[in-house]
């Protein structure tokens, strides 16, 4: 069914065929009775399918393509805790979708947009019991990456901050329908037990930490007032990829409570 489908390269579809990669994906994804799972880009519904038929409590599949729409109504017409939410993912507010209910969330995200939808999951790390996604192996490793290497980022930072994050395994490209140029990666997101920011201030957050990595090469005294690095411990002369985490962290909230004083 996949094969026959012709994927929109604007869309960044790249369709998992191998029942192998698509069986330990879904192991990882340890599908209990009681489960609220959320897959974003349903495509042609391999994924989906094999989800289902390990019988979780409801699955929502968000999807934006309607040309395969007949296809996922053909293929999963049987499974009654299945219902697709024909919209693209940004216009989805989840809290709605799951009235606050804890949920895992999982999929092949489009290349295109993957590192976005990456992003925005920080926003209902309530709701997250965790997630599993397949990304670029690129996108992967900043997800993992450590300070002081090259694909230490922004990305690496703000999804560190707040997850713990593991990479689960490499899928080599001939897996895929079409595939792609680059290897793909499965990665796993778990929420930290306690949020080392608070909710309302993760908007605040993600624009120090951006506005940190722009311009990654110069020193941090260029970017960040001398007094919050100094009360920081923190060198002058340190640059983005050398601070930890908890460096990122200290250093917002010295800097938030320096601006509230």
């Amino acid at each position: 069914m996949g094969r026959k489908f012709k994927t929109k390269k604007s869309l960044g579809q790249h369709l998992l065929i191998s029942e192998g990669v698509i069986k330990r994906i879904v192991d990882y994804i340890d599908v209990k009775k009681e489960d609220i799972i959320v897959e974003i880009g349903v495509g042609t519904g391999q994924l989906t399918e094999e989800i289902l038929k390990r019988a979780p409590k409801i699955l929502y599949g968000i999807e934006i393509d309607e040309r395969v729409y007949p296809i996922i109504d053909e293929r999963l017409k049987n499974y009654k805790n299945f219902i697709l939410i024909k919209k693209d993912y940004f216009d989805v507010d989840m809290r709605n979708l799951v009235n606050e209910n804890k949920i895992k969330l999982v999929g092949n995200l489009p290349y295109n947009i993957a590192s976005l939808i990456l992003i925005d999951t920080v926003f209902y790390i309530n709701l997250i019991n965790f997630s599993i996604f397949m990304v670029q192996k690129e996108v992967a490793e900043k997800l993992v990456a450590k300070p002081k290497t090259k694909a230490y980022s922004f990305m690496s930072v703000f999804l560190q901050t707040f997850f713990e994050t593991d990479y689960l395994m490499s899928v080599p490209p001939r897996f895929f329908s079409p595939p792609p140029k680059v290897v793909s990666a499965v990665i796993k997101l778990v929420p930290k037990k306690e949020l080392p920011i608070p909710l309302e201030e993760i908007k605040e957050y993600k624009k120090f930490v951006s506005d940190i990595f722009s311009n990654r090469r110069k020193m941090l005294r260029s970017k960040v007032d001398t007094e919050i690095l100094e009360k920081s411990g923190i060198k002058l002369t340190a640059r983005a990829e050398e601070l930890s985490i908890d460096d990122f962290i200290k250093l917002f909230k010295i800097k938030r409570v320096d601006l509230k004083g």
